[in-house]
């Protein structure tokens, strides 16, 4: 592949009519200041405010150094970042939010720390989160689950980031209808580290990130890359299976012996019902993973574009 500027800034865009023109006058400062070329890519992932005419009037105002994507609708974050990978020249990737709380001037900590090893992946963690108190807990618990399931996940993936080019691009090869990249970025190298950066406060509005759409992406990644929900009603249906056994060894020496032992019909009941309560469980969790076959096998694309600057 031919690069035609050192660095690609990816920006999915769903809510940032009030922070895209500051987030780029703030991107071409830092990449100016150091004198070294870049690209910034837009992707407007069926944005709910102005942002696509904000992108265009941008676009011509900064005609060299502005790509803006206009998606037919929202395929969320990851679907987004994709898509600007897809479009990205730059020798480097570096994807970051909308929202001003990823700083562009610390993406220098970025590139000090993948010059170090010539990493192919380089994190920014926040060592003090801005988010709110209920984002910060959802979030802690999401990533403790995650690296609980998917051990090979990097346990400091957050949305900033930077990637070799090659590395980024080779993601788009696995093709999922609910993609997790930092999963996928798992699988391709592991020739990756992180580095502390400052984490500021929102600079207007609210996040996206309702409380169902937190469970439902923590769900869609446990499904789709993880085995650890067979696996943990495999344990438990195991655990049942010692438990009753045991139970009705005891039942039966009982007889044999004192011969004065009635099973009455609470314990009977206590034991149906947690057996055909594990039983549906189990259906139901067959149930999600045969529907992530079926969405696998009708091959739904990752993003559809509709427009391209």
């Amino acid at each position: 592949m031919k690069y035609t500027c050192l660095y690609s800034v990816v920006v999915p865009v769903y809510q940032g009519e009030a922070t895209l023109a500051r987030l780029f006058d703030e991107i071409q400062a830092f990449f100016e200041g150091k004198s070294q070329s870049f690209e910034v890519i837009f992707v407007s992932d069926g944005a709910i405010d102005h942002s696509w005419n904000l992108i265009q009037q941008l676009k011509e105002k900064y005609t060299t150094y502005i790509k803006g994507v206009q998606l037919t609708r929202n395929f969320g974050q990851h679907n987004a970042t994709l898509c600007g990978i897809a479009q990205a020249q730059g020798r480097f990737i570096l994807t970051m939010d909308e929202d001003l709380q990823h700083a562009p001037a610390q993406i220098e900590k970025l590139i000090l720390k993948q010059k170090e090893k010539d990493y192919d992946l380089v994190y920014g963690y926040f060592e003090n989160s801005k988010h709110n108190f209920f984002r910060r807990i959802s979030s802690k618990a999401l990533k403790y689950i995650l690296q609980w399931s998917l051990p090979d996940l990097h346990p400091d993936y957050s949305s900033f980031r930077l990637i070799k080019t090659e590395i980024a691009q080779a993601t788009l090869q696995l093709n999922h209808p609910n993609p997790f990249l930092d999963v996928y970025l798992s699988w391709v190298s592991r020739h990756c580290s992180s580095v502390p950066v400052i984490h500021y406060e929102r600079f207007q509005g609210k996040s996206a990130y309702t409380l169902k759409k937190l469970v439902r992406h923590g769900l869609h990644i446990l499904f789709n890359f993880s085995n650890l929900p067979l696996r943990a009603f495999s344990y438990l249906s195991f655990a049942l299976f010692l438990l009753s056994t045991g139970y009705a060894l005891y039942v039966f020496f009982r007889k044999i012996v004192y011969n004065d032992f009635i099973s009455g019909f609470a314990t009977i009941a206590i034991f149906l019902g947690m057996g055909f309560g594990l039983v549906f469980l189990g259906i139901g969790l067959l149930g999600e993973y045969i529907q992530n076959i079926n969405l696998k096998t009708t091959q739904k694309p990752n993003f559809l574009i509709k427009e391209i600057l």
